[in-house]
């Protein structure tokens, strides 16, 4: 008993040790709502002779955690190492509140877990985080000043991003750098190294520079970034393959406050994505399972011909959207919209088809003090797709979704 009661005294002292050292806060948003999602698709593919016809609808009502806000938990701190110098970390999961699940399977920290290092310099950030475009964690400055919904509530309640190039979120393996803030204009650079065999050819690269200059009532900001797709199988695909074409996008967004109302606009040309609007990926083109179909369950084919489409398929064009947010009722209203079309280059051969996507979303938050608000929106998506490479592949595709969602956050 005595043993237990000193190992007890020594972790408490460790514990109060740490406390003493550093200031760590422990936070969360706890979002939970109730949604109800419709979706619509007509499909019509020829493929080498075979012809597939599809037409499918389905409605779902649910609860929901995330309509709003991803749920959340997090432990964060920072300690004063003199000179002007701080050392801080932050460690943060996502949560399904309606289940209690993770976020992502087997990962605790799926959302950032990162060390810093700050001075006079700027801050330098390692570990896992968000992406400098996104409104994700400590570096995710760009996503946030773009649109009103930010990178958007539900899928279909959508920011942005509904109408902007392969959109990812967080990173591995990655190195930011955050300037002081000078003049008004604050400088980001960010480089992530990969997954699996850091710095090779067989992983996903992505750097990122960008700038944003607030000024009065003005905010504009500034991105690009770049992805070197992997090679995919190393021996296989090689990046002597012109079949592997790396991504490119370009940004530009701003907002001006009169006062009254806050007006957003971005815009975006990419070059070589995977995927726009989530086109692609909503008609199950980066799904094992539609090349399994294709190839009559022949698993080692359909594997061969994913790989091959991730590698190969490339999106060119650009996307717009517009937003607004203001006050009203006693809340904030948000409401967008926005548009995509993009060129899609199969194998860098010149077969080209064409892809668009079409959004606009609601929003309304009603404080019932600083940490909690009600909320409700609804939003509406339509994604098209036309390619006719070949007289033995011809496909069209549309799809059209709304949600309308209501619920419940709160901050800790």
């Amino acid at each position: 008993m005595f043993k237990k009661s000193l190992a007890a005294l020594a972790v408490l002292g460790a514990f109060t040790g740490s406390t003493l050292a550093a200031d760590v806060t422990v936070y969360g948003i706890v979002d939970t709502g109730l949604a109800y999602t419709h979706d619509s698709s007509d499909f019509d593919a020829l493929f080498n002779t075979k012809h597939y016809v599809g037409d499918t609808k389905s409605d779902n009502f649910r609860m929901d955690s995330g309509n709003n806000s991803a749920s959340r938990f997090g432990i964060r701190g920072t300690e004063d190492l003199g000179n002007g110098m701080t050392v801080g970390f932050k460690l943060e999961n996502g949560f399904k509140s309606d289940t209690g699940a993770l976020s992502t399977a087997g990962s605790l920290f799926d959302r950032e877990a990162t060390l810093s290092l700050g001075g006079a310099f700027g801050t330098v950030y390692a570990g896992r985080m968000g992406s400098l475009i996104s409104d994700a964690g400590s570096v995710g400055f760009y996503g946030s000043m773009a649109s009103a919904f930010g990178s958007g509530w539900s899928d279909n309640i959508s920011g942005h991003t509904a109408v902007m190039a392969n959109y990812q979120t967080r990173y591995n393996n990655t190195m930011a750098y955050v300037s002081p803030e000078f003049a008004g204009v604050t400088v980001y650079a960010q480089y992530a190294m990969g997954d699996t065999t850091e710095n090779k050819n067989t992983n996903d690269r992505y750097a990122a520079l960008g700038a944003e200059w607030k000024v009065s009532a003005l905010d504009i900001g500034f991105l690009v970034d770049w992805l070197d797709k992997d090679a995919t199988k190393e021996g296989v695909w090689s990046k002597n393959n012109p079949n592997i074409q790396d991504q490119y996008t370009v940004n530009l967004a701003g907002s001006y406050d009169c006062g009254f109302a806050k007006t957003f606009v971005a815009v975006q040309y990419f070059k070589n994505a995977r995927d726009a609007g989530s086109v692609l990926d909503s008609m199950g083109l980066y799904s094992l399972d539609t090349y399994k179909k294709m190839y009559g369950g022949d698993a080692e084919r359909a594997e061969t011909a994913l790989n091959f489409s991730r590698a190969a398929i490339a999106n060119t064009g650009y996307g717009i959207h517009l937003s607004t947010s203001f006050e009203a009722l006693g809340g904030n209203w948000m409401a967008g919209i926005g548009y995509m079309d993009a060129d899609i280059d199969y194998a860098n051969d010149g077969q080209l088809g064409d892809t668009k996507a079409y959004t606009a979303s609601i929003g309304y938050e009603y404080p019932l003090s600083k940490r909690t608000k009600l909320y409700t929106g609804a939003g509406y998506v339509k994604r098209e797709a036309n390619v006719s490479s070949t007289d033995l592949l011809k496909t069209s595709w549309e799809q059209e979704s709304y949600d309308v969602v209501m619920g419940l956050v709160h901050k800790f």
